[in-house]
C-alpha cells in the first residue's frame, strides 16, 4: 500500500517535520531519477535485495537494512533477484536538515541496523495515523516521524558511507566489532588477538576495504554517538557523554569533537552546529527503467489543501 500526502500552507508553516509519502510492503519497480526527488526518503528492505546508485557509488540493500536518500540527488535503484519488497517514507520540513545533521544522518547512505524490527514498527504506526484520518493527523505523524528518526539513529551499526559495501569476511566482522564495542578500550594488539591475525594484516585489509584506518573509523563512530547523546540527553554531563562514547579523557574528547565538527560539544548541544548539506549528485547512467507512478512522482504544492492519496 502506498500513500501520497499533501499539506496545507498552515501545516507547512507550523509543523517542522512533515510526512509526504508512505509505502508499506511495496513491490519495488526499477526507478531512475537524474534530478533526484524533492524530499528525504528512507527505505527499509523487507525481502529480496536491490541495488542503489548515487553519486558514483553502488550499494546493495538486503533484508533488515535501510537506505536514506537526501533530496534532489540523482539516484537509481532496482531489484537484483526478482521481487524486492520495501517499506518507505518520504518527509520534509524546516527541521529536517538540522535534525538529521545532529543525528549524523545529513547525507545519503546505506545502513545496517542493530535492531531491524524498530523501523518497520514506526512505519506501521505512521500508517495507522493516516488510516485514522483524524484532524490532528499532521501533527501526530510529525511526532511519529521524530521518534522514528531518533530510534533509527540509535540503531545504526554502520556510518553512512558507501565505501563499506566493499567490506566482506573479516573486514566486515571488524566493522561490526568496532560498532559494538566502541565504548570500550580498543587497541590494535587486542584486535589482533580477537581476530587471530597480525596487526599489520588487519590494518592492511581494513584500509583496502574502507579507505581509512581502523582508528579513524573508530573515532568517527564515537563522534557520531556523541552527537546523538548530546541531543537526546541534554541533562547528561559532558564527562558522562564522553565516557559513554569511549573517550576517557574529557579534554581529548573536546579536542577531537571540535576537529570533527568545528564546534565544542557544548556548542553543538546548544544548536551552534550548522546543518551538513550534501552536494547534488551527478547524472547517473540510464541503466534501469525510468518509469514511476503518480503516487511516487507527483507532489502537491504546499499551498494546496491537505490530501491523502492511497494506492495499492
Amino acid at each position: 500500500m502506498r500513500y501520497s500526502v499533501s499539506v496545507t500552507k498552515r501545516q507547512y508553516a507550523r509543523i517542522p517535520l512533515l510526512l509526504r509519502a508512505l509505502g508499506i510492503d511495496h513491490l519495488q519497480e526499477p526507478i531512475y531519477r537524474p534530478d533526484g526527488f524533492p524530499v528525504w526518503q528512507l527505505f527499509y528492505c523487507v525481502s529480496g535485495s536491490g541495488e542503489f546508485r548515487l553519486e558514483g557509488w553502488r550499494g546493495i540493500l538486503r533484508p533488515g537494512q535501510a537506505a536514506l536518500l537526501a533530496p534532489n540527488e540523482a539516484h537509481s535503484y532496482r531489484s537484483l533477484d526478482g521481487d524486492w519488497v520495501l517499506h518507505y517514507v518520504g518527509f520534509e520540513g524546516s527541521l529536517c536538515q538540522k535534525l538529521l545533521a545532529c543525528l549524523g544522518l545529513g547525507q545519503s547512505g546505506l545502513f545496517s541496523l542493530a535492531h531491524p524490527e524498530v523501523l518497520p514498527g514506526h512505519l506501521l504506526a505512521v500508517e495507522r495515523i493516516l488510516l485514522e484520518a483524524e484532524p490532528d493527523s499532521g501533527l501526530r505523524s510529525s511526532k511519529a516521524l521524530y521518534s522514528m528518526l531518533l530510534d533509527f539513529s540509535q540503531s545504526l551499526t554502520r556510518l553512512p558511507d558507501s565505501r563499506y559495501a566493499k567490506a566482506t569476511g573479516i573486514e566486515k566482522e571488524m566493522i561490526h566489532y568496532l560498532e559494538d564495542h566502541y565504548p570500550e578500550d580498543i587497541s590494535l594488539d587486542g584486535l589482533a588477538a580477537h581476530f587471530r591475525r597480525t596487526p599489520e594484516y588487519l590494518c592492511s585489509i581494513f584500509k583496502t576495504a574502507t579507505g581509512e584506518t581502523i582508528f579513524h573509523y573508530l573515532r568517527r563512530i564515537r563522534i557520531h554517538r556523541a552527537k546523538v547523546l548530546l541531543m537526546e540527553r541534554p541533562d547528561a554531563g559532558l564527562r558522562e557523554v564522553s565516557e559513554a562514547c569511549g573517550f576517557h579523557s574529557l579534554s581529548y574528547f573536546g579536542k577531537v569533537f571540535r576537529e570533527a565538527t568545528g564546534f565544542t560539544p557544548q556548542g553543538y548541544r546548544l544548536g551552534a552546529a550548522p546543518p551538513t548539506i550534501p552536494p547534488p549528485g551527478p547524472a547517473l547512467p540510464d541503466n534501469c527503467d525510468r518509469s514511476g507512478t503518480a503516487a511516487e512522482t507527483a507532489w502537491t504544492n504546499p499551498s494546496a489543501c491537505g490530501i491523502i492519496e492511497k494506492t495499492k
